[in-house]
């Protein structure tokens, strides 16, 4: 008996549901995250389609790791999505292939003025394929109050340079106590682009088609990163950093490079902490911007309702609800301090966000190109010989600069 009640509201259940999508369009969402970025899409949705009487979206997600390949074979079986969220990382490559709906004439009426707005994830030879979701910035200094405290130190600010950085952390460092002055990681986003870029260097020449990373500027930056770890001593090396997922929470850090997404998971630290711009370089100071774009999916047969959905998602209710959740930092600029009530110690990054806006040369775009995922994987296995003291920077970096052009070559000629 009991079974059959349970059976009976199964029917009532998925009948209930399948009437609501009656007499609608019905598009497909897809997207990735953990269960608490699944939640704040959920709630888009849900807000979407209660205020909707034709379109009604689906919401489906994986986790990052299989979104990609998840999506490469729904588009190989023509059961794409209609819409869903693209990494700029991939951007160049699937608006090469044909993926992405052409979005140019829908995007003219949209103010990008209003919005942190990056080309690289949303725009592919001058073709929009996508719609700014929301942004991530990149080289941002983490610093530990309680530890410059205790040290004596005032915190971090707009006049620090390299030097500065540089005799703050040795006054932090105690290697017999397990405490270090600074911690700058190796990979590009977190950490190697922005040094590079305040050396005077860059990754690769303005379009993007030959390396750079034995110009003088650009080995000046790499030396850096290597005499805080073997001339200075207050940054670990790279076989201590082991195991260390996030160097930054274990309290033992002054100073730590990184990434605006460890914002959510810094909330509840047992001890203060603050965000600074990175310290101006030989040649000025450079953080990273990266986004998030949503996308149509050229397989898709309900455009207009793709593009109705998607401007709510990219209008204030859509991106407040984002805010709100705090898993991400909106890209519509009137919504970005709806965000950081979330999160009061994490407002130097709101000052940083403000001042782009009067010089929005301090953000600097990340280097994507066609096959970037292969050549980054490449530039951070290669560099990692300097990081490990196996090599000096500049043998490594024109071991780098080799391996990473081919690959760089290869995808530029296909």
């Amino acid at each position: 008996m009991k079974s059959n009640i349970m059976f009976l509201l199964v029917v009532i259940l998925s009948l209930a549901m399948s009437l609501t999508v009656i007499g609608k369009t019905n598009i497909t969402f897809m997207v990735w995250g953990n269960i608490f970025e699944i939640q704040a899409y959920q709630r888009m949705v849900d807000k979407f389609n209660q205020s909707q009487k034709d379109v009604f979206v689906n919401l489906q997600s994986t986790s990052w790791g299989a979104y990609f390949q998840t999506l490469q074979n729904r588009i190989a079986a023509n059961n794409a999505p209609d819409v869903f969220v693209m990494d700029g990382a991939y951007f160049d490559n699937f608006a090469k292939e044909g993926v992405f709906y052409n979005l140019t004439n829908l995007m003219k009426d949209i103010d990008l003025s209003k919005y942190y707005f990056e080309p690289t994830a949303c725009e592919y030879n001058g073709i929009f394929y996508g719609a700014p979701k929301d942004i991530t910035i990149g080289g941002i200094l983490y610093y530990n109050k309680n530890l410059f405290d205790k040290a004596g130190l005032t915190y971090p600010n707009w006049d620090w340079t390299w030097q500065d950085w540089l005799d703050a952390a040795k006054k932090l460092t105690n290697i017999d106590a397990n405490k270090w002055g600074m911690y700058i990681p190796t990979y590009g986003e977190g950490g190697l682009y922005q040094i590079i870029w305040g050396a005077g260097g860059h990754i690769l020449n303005s379009d993007r088609t030959q390396f750079t990373l034995t110009t003088p500027d650009t080995l000046k930056g790499l030396q850096f990163m290597y005499d805080v770890r073997y001339k200075y001593y207050v940054n670990p090396s790279e076989s201590y950093m082991q195991g260390l997922s996030d160097p930054f929470m274990t309290g033992n850090f002054g100073t730590v490079l990184g990434l605006s997404s460890s914002i959510v998971g810094y909330k509840s630290l047992p001890f203060k902490w603050g965000i600074a711009p990175i310290p101006k370089g030989p040649a000025g100071r450079y953080m990273s911007i990266n986004q998030l774009s949503y996308v149509v999916s050229a397989q898709s047969k309900n455009i207009k309702a793709d593009w109705q959905f998607i401007e709510f998602l990219i209008g204030p209710e859509g991106q407040k609800i984002m805010a709100e959740n705090g898993q991400a930092i909106p890209a519509l600029k009137s919504v970005v301090p709806v965000y950081f009530d979330n999160f009061p110690q994490a407002t130097g990054l709101l000052d940083i966000l403000n001042k782009s806006n009067e010089d929005p040369s301090i953000l600097r775009d990340i280097p994507f190109t066609l096959s970037w995922y292969e050549w980054e994987n490449m530039l951070e296995s290669t560099l990692e010989y300097a990081w490990t003291n196996t090599m000096n920077p500049e043998k490594a970096a024109s071991m780098a600069q080799q391996s990473c052009q081919k690959i760089l070559d290869r995808a530029l000629k296909q």
